[in-house]
């Protein structure tokens, strides 16, 4: 299994650490401090963990050092530092700016340090009775650190992004998993955090839930076991994949005939006929629930009938952070709990569902128009919550469902859902992908509008327009966002080292900006160029602040916000 964690230093300010643990963040990482210097915010974090019962399951220490007796010194002010909190695990941190602060010292630092250093800090901790660690990026684990490191089994804590900065299997096996820089918690608005998983159990105090691929097995008060009753459940599930919504109220319980993105389906019709043409993704649940169990099961497995109002489902059960099988899932999205389906299967961080009212896109897609089974990754979805009906009250299973297969359907394969911008103005949307009717909720796009491409069908991308309306449009009418300009600067970046010096001109032999010496990570700037110094390396020319101080900072600490 795999567990979520943050790991936060003073750049994330003032936080609200209730808010954190409500989001389900039971165990994090603290920066403790650097060279022989505390994180300014470390203490003040601690005790907000410790009163909102969050474990401080690792701290890390950025190591600033020349030698082995300033190595030393880092260890053993970290020790001094976080004795009264006890972390589990110490990691210690030897990156790009470790290098690149000794060498303003006129010291060359390279493999043989990066071990020595990361060996002797570890070794101090370990003696202190703490589990030692190391961080490194894909970089610096193949290029700096040995086997002298990686064959002594100090925990390790791996760091590598993916251009979306999604989830993603890491490269290497490693312990802990940084993954991006650009997690958010609900509630914490303007903040982003380094967000991470932890492979192991035994590393962490305790977590929000257990996350196994179903929950134990026990009678209930007649024989029927809870496996069987959520066998049953997505069974139920699954023979509805492929179900598309209807544009009017008839042929409701054929599969695809009538199809139209006006929310008709058999689901209303049958749970509640007075919402009929209303979103219906929780209108599907109740459906499957009433299907397999009974009308009167299924309202007490709901606590409340028809379930069609994701925060109202919420507000009835413990929201859990991580899935079990036969859990309804509530995503969160947008600030709020819009969409919901059921989890029919767990493989660690891995989760899959099957969900009414939505689309094969990769993405969370609310109002997507069909029944379509679909997986996720736990840890990418910030907010998302589990709710778990209490399945050991159902005493019997309706026999025309619990002998249900799942039928084959004319599903559109699973699709990788990417934004898309219209090149022109005026741009027909279509009701579907036949053409024969303009979409009446939004007919038209025009050049530059972004949408959601969703799926395809012949000539035409199935697209979602401003998070909700669904429909059709020609595919040369549409681009990648990033095919629509040749134009490379400016553009918005982001700080990634600690501390980046800005000079005057292109070069480290520069004086410094006086009006503006130092940005902080994460820090966003405008890049107006690029140019390169006497050495042959690559500056960015940027302006800082609404005053526009201009300056030129080394290109290789700026990404692409």
């Amino acid at each position: 299994m795999a567990t979520k964690l943050l790991d936060i230093s003073f750049w994330q300010d003032t936080l609200d650490f209730a808010k954190i643990k409500s989001a389900g963040y039971d165990n994090i990482i603290l920066r403790a401090g650097y060279g022989t210097t505390i994180d300014s915010k470390f203490n003040e974090y601690a005790a907000a963990c410790k009163k909102n019962n969050i474990n401080i399951v690792a701290v890390y220490w950025f190591i600033y050092a020349t030698n082995l007796t300033e190595v030393k010194a880092n260890a053993n002010k970290c020790l001094e530092v976080i004795k009264t909190y006890k972390p589990k695990i110490v990691f210690a941190d030897f990156e790009y700016d470790t290098v690149d602060k000794a060498a303003k010292k006129g010291v060359k630092l390279g493999t043989k340090e990066c071990d020595s250093f990361t060996i002797e800090f570890c070794e101090t901790v370990k003696k202190a009775g703490y589990t030692p660690g190391y961080y490194a990026n894909t970089d610096y684990y193949n290029n700096m650190y040995s086997s002298k490191v990686k064959d002594k089994g100090y925990v390790f804590w791996l760091a590598h992004y993916k251009s979306d900065y999604s989830y993603h299997e890491p490269p290497i096996k490693c312990d802990f998993f940084q993954y991006t820089d650009r997690g958010t918690v609900p509630g914490l608005t303007g903040k982003t955090f380094d967000t991470n998983v932890c492979f192991s159990e035994k590393y962490l105090f305790k977590t929000s839930s257990t996350s196994t691929n179903k929950p134990t097995t026990k009678p209930t008060t007649s024989s029927i076991t809870i496996d069987q009753a959520i066998d049953a459940l997505i069974a139920t599930a699954r023979a509805e994949v492929g179900y598309l919504e209807k544009k009017s109220n008839s042929q409701l319980d054929d599969k695809t005939a009538n199809a139209g993105y006006n929310n008709y389906t058999k689901y209303w019709r049958d749970v509640y006929p007075q919402y009929q043409a209303q979103a219906w993704c929780a209108a599907f649940v109740s459906w499957c629930m009433m299907k397999t169990f009974g009308l009167e099961t299924a309202k007490k497995l709901l606590k409340h009938w028809p379930y069609v109002y994701c925060p109202t489902l919420g507000s009835l059960f413990t929201k859990y952070a991580n899935p079990q099988r036969g859990d309804i899932v509530i995503f969160y999205r947008n600030g709020t709990f819009a969409h919901t389906g059921l989890v029919t299967k767990v493989e660690g961080d891995k989760f899959y569902t099957i969900e009414g009212n939505t689309s094969g896109g990769s993405s969370i897609v609310p109002n997507g128009g069909g029944v379509y089974a679909k997986s996720y990754y736990n840890s990418n979805l910030p907010g998302t919550k589990f709710c778990r009906p209490d399945y050991s009250i159902v005493k019997s299973i309706l026999t025309s469902n619990a002998s249900s297969t799942p039928s084959p359907a004319p599903v559109q394969p699973s699709y990788t859902a990417w934004v898309g911008s219209c090149t022109t103005d005026g741009t027909d949307v279509f009701s579907d992908a036949t053409g024969a009717s303009k979409l009446s909720t939004y007919p038209k796009l025009n050049a530059g509008n972004l949408v959601d491409i969703i799926g395809e069908s012949g000539t035409r991308y199935q697209v979602r327009i401003a998070a909700k309306y669904v429909g059709y449009v020609e595919k040369s009418n549409i681009k990648n966002p990033a095919a629509t300009t040749t134009k490379k600067y400016p553009f918005v970046g982001k700080v990634t080292a600690n501390k980046l010096n800005v000079r005057k001109k292109a070069g480290t032999e520069h004086p410094l900006l006086p009006e503006y010496p130092q940005l902080n990570k994460d820090n966003l700037i405008n890049v107006l160029g690029v140019t390169k110094d006497t050495k042959g390396d690559r500056w960015y020319k940027v302006s800082i602040t609404k005053k526009e101080y201009i300056g030129y900072v080394s290109a290789k600490y700026i990404t692409k916000a």
